[in-house]
């Protein structure tokens, strides 16, 4: 049975002040639920409507009825599991390779796109600078698909970014209309790709540091920019296909 403590600590688990307060976040569908606790994260509660959806679910488990789940779902379908989850503690992040840099990325639908694609292409730390969604609002949690799962995401301030980069000898490489196409674009061992905030672009700052600048090809006289998913997945793309 559902507690009401336990109904005011998801519903309050929306801001995201509590959820660095608690340090705990939501996940709800059973494949979802599931790919996390397969990947180690640890779950404080597992509320389940039916018993022969938990059949593959283990952890602390909770009956609960439709009626309860009804007032703690984020969803408009209703799901038949929900589960409070420890957010993973922050890693040091490893800069070999590719890492995605997400600046300022305020639509929680982008920003987990962004996070299920960078996996798709093999890529597992991504950077959420400052005024960027919270990687572990429901919203996001749930447009990833089980990415965070996987990908290790690391907030930071633009400060603290710079001077990582600057200390790993990483190349910054910002995404933006006016730059080198991206279609045979020399990477380097270590990038970070920086995609800039839905209406105002990468920070002045971030484009005074950069290397390089990147665009994709199209026709602005029609259309203005593409969504920044959009862009960020074919610049990925493009990365992906010059490192094969």
């Amino acid at each position: 049975m559902l507690t009401k403590n336990q109904e005011k600590l998801i519903r309050n688990l929306s801001v995201r002040k509590n959820r660095k307060k608690t340090g705990l976040f939501v996940a709800e569908g059973m494949k979802l639920v599931t790919d996390f606790l397969n990947s180690g994260l640890v779950a404080e509660n597992i509320f389940v409507v039916d018993s022969n959806d938990a059949k593959n679910i283990t952890g602390p488990i909770e009956w609960i009825s439709e009626a309860d789940m009804k007032r703690i779902t984020f969803l408009e379908t209703l799901s038949p599991v929900l589960a409070v989850f420890e957010v993973p503690q922050v890693e040091e992040l490893d800069w070999a390779g590719m890492v995605l840099v997400l600046d300022r990325l305020q639509d929680p639908g982008n920003v987990g796109t962004l996070l299920r694609t960078a996996l798709w292409y093999g890529i597992t730390n991504v950077v959420a600078l400052t005024g960027t969604a919270d990687c572990w609002s429901p919203k996001v949690v749930q447009s990833s698909m089980s990415a965070l799962a996987h990908v290790k995401v690391h907030p930071m301030d633009e400060g603290e970014f710079l001077s990582a980069v600057k200390e790993a000898g990483t190349q910054l490489v910002i995404a933006d209309m006016a730059g080198t196409p991206a279609r045979g674009f020399n990477w380097t061992q270590k990038t970070a790709l920086v995609l800039g905030n839905e209406g105002q672009g990468v920070s002045p700052v971030l484009k005074e540091m950069r290397a390089a600048t990147i665009t994709l090809p199209g026709d602005p006289s029609k259309m203005e920019s593409l969504n920044v998913a959009v862009s960020g997945a074919t610049l990925l793309y493009e990365y992906a296909v010059s490192q094969a």
